[in-house]
């Protein structure tokens, strides 16, 4: 019987790897995949661009640790990652490499020794904190005498009130809006589309009925983005792009003559700034762990621009509550694809 190619064995690794248990087993959401998607293909690319790598000596060896971590230098050095950026790369390379071991042993080696390449030490950010008056100020800049300002004022203030992210927001169609209950949420759905469900105050419920019914008057579709480009129709949706910009000339407009607003203030500001304020009014950080939508609580605590007192504090308050709660195949391509084409990541 013939022994299959490694270049064959590995380039339906990648594919199955990418399309079957990634967004299947692991369940990724697509953003997430998209990620995985681009960080493979750069070591691909670089394969490809500096060892000569082709789709016919593509092999085990092309995943050696010595042109790992020439690659993470080269991620570094050339393409002016972030540590933390190299790191993300490397944590994508050494999950297909243990998928890759798991379906052949004989790859298990290069398992093993990317497993032992440390990450890249990453400097330590002091979380800023964005004050309730920071978040005010932003809000007031808003012109809501306009229609495009009438949409940003209750898109942003869905965006802090909840502390959801951007994404979360932005793919919000109208069947996910509970307006009409004693009690009004929304359902949103997180990464690993995770769905939870955020509960609102009773001014955000005002905020969005007056919203819905500006915007969708007439027979809306359940389908339709909640959210929508104000020339556009609501099947279309906005890009987190277009809405950054957005924030930015409201930030520069808040922020005249005052530097208490951060100049690098984005949409992911307020789901840090939520989460502070929700501390500071009591909110204990296992309930802002789940209200975030995040795994662990060190997470939690990366988000908290607080005092070490007030960690504490809040940590006790955390222990309390918990208490109480006691086809795949290699094909032909043509010479002008890349390899990373070649491969299904691109």
């Amino acid at each position: 019987m013939k022994t299959k190619a490694e270049h064959s064995i590995i380039a339906d690794a990648i594919h199955e790897w990418h399309t079957v248990y990634l967004p299947c087993i692991r369940n990724l959401s697509h953003n997430a995949l998209k990620s995985y998607g681009e960080g493979m293909g750069i070591y691909i690319d670089f394969l490809e661009s500096s060892k000569g790598v082709t789709s016919n000596t593509l092999c085990g060896e092309c995943f050696r640790k010595d042109w790992i971590e020439e690659w993470i230098a080269w991620l570094k050095e050339v393409r002016k990652c972030s540590p933390q950026t190299c790191n993300h790369r490397l944590s994508i390379l050494k999950n297909f490499l243990r998928f890759l071991a798991h379906k052949k042993i004989q790859f298990i080696k290069y398992d093993c020794d990317a497993a032992e390449i440390k990450r890249m030490q990453q400097p330590k950010k002091q979380v800023e904190v964005i004050t309730k008056d920071t978040i005010k100020r932003i809000f007031a800049s808003i012109n809501t005498r306009t229609l495009i300002g009438k949409r940003d004022f209750a898109l942003f203030n869905l965006l802090y009130s909840t502390g959801t992210r951007i994404d979360e927001i932005l793919s919000l169609r109208l069947s996910a809006l509970h307006l009409d209950e004693t009690k009004g949420y929304i359902l949103v759905l997180g990464k690993g589309n995770k769905q939870r469900t955020i509960y609102l105050l009773n001014s955000m419920v005002r905020i969005l009925r007056h919203y819905v019914k500006l915007f969708h008057p007439a027979n809306p579709l359940p389908s339709d983005f909640v959210f929508f480009p104000i020339y556009g129709h609501a099947n279309k949706k906005i890009t987190s792009e277009a809405i950054s910009k957005r924030l930015k000339m409201y930030v520069r407009i808040a922020s005249q003559g005052l530097l208490e607003i951060p100049v690098d203030f984005h949409c992911h500001s307020f789901r840090h700034a939520r989460a502070t304020h929700w501390l500071e009014d009591g909110v204990n950080l296992a309930q802002i762990q789940k209200l975030l939508g995040h795994e662990s609580i060190e997470t939690t605590m990366k988000y908290v621009g607080v005092s070490s007192e007030q960690m504490i504090q809040a940590l006790c308050s955390m222990e309390d509550n918990l208490t109480l709660g006691v086809e795949k195949k290699y094909k032909k391509i043509r010479n002008k694809d890349s390899l990373a084409t070649v491969l299904g990541l691109r």
